[in-house]
């Protein structure tokens, strides 16, 4: 899919009435100007009116004399002209609006509408996020995420091999995609269930937790709620949310990280308690799902009872001792050094995710998303820009040649869709990947020798 911004495709006129001006100057503007919003200002932009607030107008029987600005949106949300195409669909979808005001240095230059995108948008996954947020049953979700998954092993494949698409961003869509069909779920469930009553907050973990998924993978997540007493209607609603996206075509998680799971639906106090329990335990397994949590990322519900959890589990990783075992479990992932075939996610991926997540809990990054994440330890000063750039393109490579790989193994009906056999790929893509695998094992090198200084400080 091309790189189109925003730049290429506004209309580079804008529709602005003074801060004097009535509601029916503006209709009268929009009507002559065949606009769909008018900019509010006089020097300076001070609000945005749309037809939709011209409607509401009109429908609550508002004198038509009144100063437009008591119907205008003062919250204006705006993008940056080099904005790419689709990530400014992320914004509409995100802010529920349709019109997005485009700046150039501070000053705007258009405005972009919903309208304008539909072209390019038909041709990205968000053209199926409205049938994920509309829906009314499973079924109806079923049906949608089927025609999904065929977009997702059938079109996106093309684009990958051409270089023409970035798989971070591939992933944050997918993911925000996942999370429009989660929110949907749940919903439907609390109407055949009833509603809750108490707080409570469901969250997701793994690539997910990250927004690194790209094709179908475990289902990763967890809740809290806020009160111990009401535990059997969050272990009911658990249950009825894990068996709606396995219907959906959701893949279960073989561990049991689930809200299937009864020990994975909890109340905040025991949630706390568990999480310290893994911190100060010296069990692989404990601390394992400690570093799980790292990726957690809220999606529906309460947001505060979430971030209480989450900031319990930074607190933690402040302890010199829990960061050095978290660290240390970590870097059980390592790269092969001259490798013939290997396991792109566990010898690849992993050993580039796993000490950037930890890392990332000792500096209070709350960025789940790998490529932000280093960006922020190299603002921190834990990771040089050099070594920061150099870890972006490798693990863009990587998340590549994986999902590729992914595809070829699902055609060709193999058990391990993660085995990737390097004569398979030109021997071009074959280096870079040795190069990429190298500048990964360059930086965990330092982390070990940290490591290691750290354990020696302890009695």
């Amino acid at each position: 899919m091309e790189n189109v911004s925003v730049e290429d495709i506004i209309k580079k006129r804008i529709v602005k009435a003074e801060l004097s001006a009535t509601i029916k100057d503006v209709a009268k503007l929009m009507c002559e100007s065949g606009s769909t919003y008018v900019l509010l200002g006089d020097e300076e932009v001070k609000g945005i009116i749309t037809e939709g607030d011209m409607k509401r107008a009109i429908a609550q029987g508002m004198d038509t004399s009144s100063k437009a600005s008591s119907i205008a949106n003062e919250n204006i949300i705006k993008i940056e002209k080099n904005m790419g195409v689709e990530e400014a669909g992320i914004e509409f979808f995100k802010n529920k609006i349709k019109h997005l005001p485009v700046e150039d240095n501070g000053k705007i230059i258009g405005v972009l509408t919903i309208k304008d995108m539909a072209f390019f948008l038909s041709k990205s996954p968000l053209y199926f996020l409205k049938e994920f947020s509309k829906a009314k049953s499973i079924d109806e979700i079923k049906k949608s995420y089927q025609r999904f998954q065929r977009y997702v092993l059938e079109i996106l494949p093309r684009e990958f091999d051409s270089g023409s698409v970035d798989p971070g961003y591939i992933g944050k869509m997918i993911s925000m995609i996942n999370d429009e069909i989660l929110i949907s779920v749940i919903r439907i469930c609390i109407e055949n269930l009833g509603k809750p009553k108490c707080k409570f907050s469901f969250f997701v973990m793994g690539s997910e937790g990250r927004m690194e998924q790209l094709l179908r993978t475990d289902q990763d997540n967890a809740m809290i709620f806020e009160k111990k007493q009401e535990r059997d209607y969050f272990l009911e609603l658990g249950k009825s949310i894990h068996s709606s996206l396995l219907k959906i075509g959701f893949s279960d998680c073989p561990e049991g990280y689930t809200v299937g799971n009864n020990t994975w639906v909890m109340s905040l106090e025991d949630w706390s308690e568990k999480m310290e329990h893994w911190a100060f335990s010296l069990e692989a397994k404990d601390l394992l799902n400690l570093s799980v949590f790292g990726d957690m990322r809220h999606v529906y519900g309460e947001k505060e009872l979430f971030d209480k959890l989450r900031e319990r589990l930074f607190t933690l990783c402040r302890n010199e001792r829990v960061f050095a075992n978290l660290l240390d479990v970590s870097l059980g992932f390592s790269v092969p050094s001259k490798p013939k075939e290997m396991d792109i996610k566990n010898q690849g991926l992993l050993p580039l995710i796993a000490p950037i997540r930890i890392l990332s809990l000792k500096f209070d990054i709350k960025n789940t998303n790998t490529i932000d994440r280093i960006g922020e330890l190299c603002t921190k000063g834990d990771i040089s820009n050099e070594l920061a750039s150099n870890l972006k393109v490798a693990y863009n490579l990587l998340k590549t040649i994986h999902f590729l790989t992914q595809i070829e193994n699902i055609k060709r009906k193999e058990k391990d869709v993660n085995r990737l056999n390097l004569k398979d790929i030109p021997k071009i893509k074959a280096k870079f990947l040795k190069d990429s695998l190298k500048t990964i094992s360059e930086f965990q090198g330092p982390m070990r020798e940290k490591l290691r200084w750290l354990t020696s400080g302890f009695v």
